[in-house]
């Protein structure tokens, strides 16, 4: 009996051992960042529209931190994303459209892999997976994801994403694998509805069932991964909803869970922004409000709005699908978790709809980030934040210490304020960008209860407007030029004239558009 005690004394650190190569997880936390697809700031119950049903984003958000006052590097889809993944404005990295690469030299380095956020959490352990929209180009580049299920549109109606799209092959080869229907065209005819059928185009014709729609296709892939990853190493993923831009009609039983009749279209709707003229001289303040007020009634608002509460909710389900699994495999408490989106949609505000200017309902976005293990507060931030500064974010947690020498970065991290319930350092300042043309972009800079927004006019004077959120929250009422803001007004103009005038000299000298059609 004593020999076997002793044997067992003897063997007991190897057999502890191996028991924890089976149970250990990698000593670093796991990350996952779900982007959503203009997604406006206030479309969720922990925002305050409680008429939404997102039951496990709100849940979220009360484990982890609510950044009330997020916003987006650029209002449209790739220039925002390349930002969140390079910590580098569209200007710098070279994305300032959709379809155009990366610069090809960022900072003398041959390529853009030394700033990119899966490549530095690769050289930090780490396994990365992506499921759904990406929106880089060329498609079939990797973008340092060891996984990658990608579904950056479903039509071919702008470039060739279809081509490209795993989703379309998985539709293909399942649900419509003894038909001849052609999926893309369907796709396309939706989205060519616009611009003769404005109602058509941002609500589609709801064809596909609930099985065959790219939301739950997301998160199942998302699941994929999660399942077959590499178990010794921590793991990054990136699970990126199409959705809830058009078509915004989900399928049953999402398509009629809210009715119409009970959505409130708020002081928003009723503005029409007469003294912006920066909003009156967009494609979206002019000839399309028009058009919208002329030709519909308040209940086509609704309708539109009741079916893109509809897919949020379906996007909010299926999140939980996901959320569930982490939990059951043991993974969420060392798995930080940060949920944004890529930009807002104006979704009815001041009579238009979709992205692309600086108004708090196209640039400002929701960003929720829930921390491992405990290591971060939980509440609600008021700070100015942007997306941006994810990037610098998720390279501190993974313990990359370098990425703050990088010449071209311009994130921050929010880890100061993740971590400790007040800062006096933090600058509480965001900016954004938007166009491929620095003589014709559009920027803006919001400095505490303060946005000034400027568009530059090629050959002319630049344009700007003024808000004043303290007493005009809903951003209906320019200030520029009233004798009250005067002082204030030249004080942003010339920061924000400054910061513009950098970004002007980091374009790239010209964009290759051949991955667009």
């Amino acid at each position: 009996m004593k020999q076997i005690k002793l044997v067992f004394i003897v063997l007991l650190p190897f057999l502890l051992t191996l028991s924890c190569k089976e149970c250990k997880e990698p000593a670093k936390p796991n990350i996952i960042m779900v982007m959503c697809d203009q997604m406006r700031f206030d479309r969720f119950g922990a925002m305050g529209d409680m008429s939404v049903k997102t039951p496990n984003i709100d849940a979220l958000s009360h484990e982890g931190l609510l950044f009330k006052n997020a916003y987006c590097p650029s209002p449209v889809c790739t220039p925002s994303r390349a930002s969140v993944k390079t910590g580098i404005f569209p200007p710098g990295n070279g994305m300032v459209s959709n379809w155009v690469p990366f610069k090809e030299k960022v900072a003398g380095t041959t390529d853009i892999n030394r700033y990119l956020l899966t490549e530095r959490l690769r050289s930090q352990g780490y396994y990365t997976g992506m499921a759904g929209k990406l929106h880089f180009v060329p498609a079939y580049d990797k973008f340092g994801f060891d996984y990658k299920a990608l579904n950056d549109a479903p039509y071919s109606v702008y470039a060739n994403d279809d081509k490209h799209s795993d989703y379309i092959k998985w539709l293909r080869e399942t649900h419509f694998k003894d038909s001849d229907t052609d999926i893309v065209g369907i796709f396309d005819r939706d989205e060519n509805y616009y611009p003769e059928s404005i109602y058509n185009f941002i609500m589609g014709s709801g064809w596909r069932t609930e099985e065959q729609h790219d939301i739950p296709w997301t998160v199942q892939r998302s699941m994929d991964f999660i399942e077959n990853r590499d178990q010794e190493k921590p793991f990054f993923l990136f699970t990126s909803f199409f959705g809830p831009p058009q078509p915004y009609l989900a399928p049953a039983p999402w398509d009629t869970l809210y009715n119409p009749d009970d959505i409130i279209l708020g002081p928003r709707f009723y503005a029409d922004l007469e003294n912006s003229p920066i909003f009156q001289m967009s494609s979206l303040g002019g000839e399309l409000t028009k058009k919208l007020r002329a030709e519909w009634d308040g209940r086509k608002y609704k309708e539109v709005i009741a079916a893109y509460y509809g897919q949020i909710s379906m996007i909010d389900h299926y999140l939980g699908k996901l959320f569930n699994q982490l939990k059951e495999k043991g993974l969420w408490d060392n798995t930080w978790v940060v949920f944004l989106a890529d930009h807002g949609d104006f979704n009815g505000a001041y009579g238009t709809f979709f992205k692309g200017q600086m108004y708090d309902v196209s640039v400002k976005i929701p960003l929720i980030i829930k921390s491992a293990n405990g290591q971060g507060l939980k509440g609600v931030r008021e700070e100015l934040v942007n997306s941006i500064d994810v990037y610098g974010t998720l390279l501190d947690i993974a313990g990359d210490t370098e990425w703050r020498n990088l010449p071209e970065i311009e994130s921050r991290s929010l880890l100061p304020l993740i971590k400790k319930e007040s800062t006096s350092v933090w600058e509480n300042k965001v900016y954004s960008i938007i166009g491929a043309d620095p003589e014709n972009n559009l920027c803006m800079l919001r400095s505490g209860s303060l946005k000034i927004i400027r568009k530059a006019v090629k050959g002319s004077e630049s344009i700007y407007e003024l808000y004043d959120f303290e007493k005009d929250p809903f951003e209906t009422q320019n200030v520029y030029g009233n004798i009250e803001y005067l002082d204030v007004g030249e004080r942003l103009r010339a920061q924000l004239d400054s910061w513009q005038e950098k970004q002007a000299e980091r374009y790239p000298e010209e964009l290759d558009h051949s991955f667009k059609k």
